[in-house]
């Protein structure tokens, strides 16, 4: 049994981070130290990120509701590098795709038992 905590740690975080890295590499041209150090972890976790190797491999961060808060993360963090901040925006983050149910399907694939249409454990 995987609880909505260990979806959020295995699947939504490294996705946020991923697609968040990368908008900070692309669009504000900044390095993979940089990022790094805003978000709170390696140089190494970074370029894995930015090379796929972890957490785009769901085939979620094309989805309209990742890009949009993850947006809204680059945004934040880009107006102040507090951490407070930064853990701030991640953790609205992950509430919000919890909220909208987002992740639900890939848990379904994970735990094909689980009934998504009736299970309201993240909305609560």
């Amino acid at each position: 049994m995987l609880l909505p905590a260990e979806v959020e740690a295995r699947i939504t975080l490294p996705i946020l981070r991923a697609v968040v890295a990368k908008r900070l590499i692309n669009e504000q041209r900044l390095n993979q130290q940089q990022v790094a150090k805003m978000l709170g972890l390696t140089q190494a976790a970074v370029s894995n990120y930015i090379r796929n190797v972890r957490g785009l491999a769901f085939g979620l961060e094309n989805s309209e509701d990742i890009q949009t808060v993850a947006s809204w993360i680059v945004t934040k963090i880009l107006q102040s590098s507090d951490r407070l901040t930064i853990i701030y925006a991640f953790n609205d983050a992950v509430r919000y795709i919890k909220r909208k149910k987002i992740i639900c399907p890939l848990h379904k694939k994970i735990e094909p038992e689980l009934d998504i249409n009736n299970c309201n454990v993240c909305c609560e």
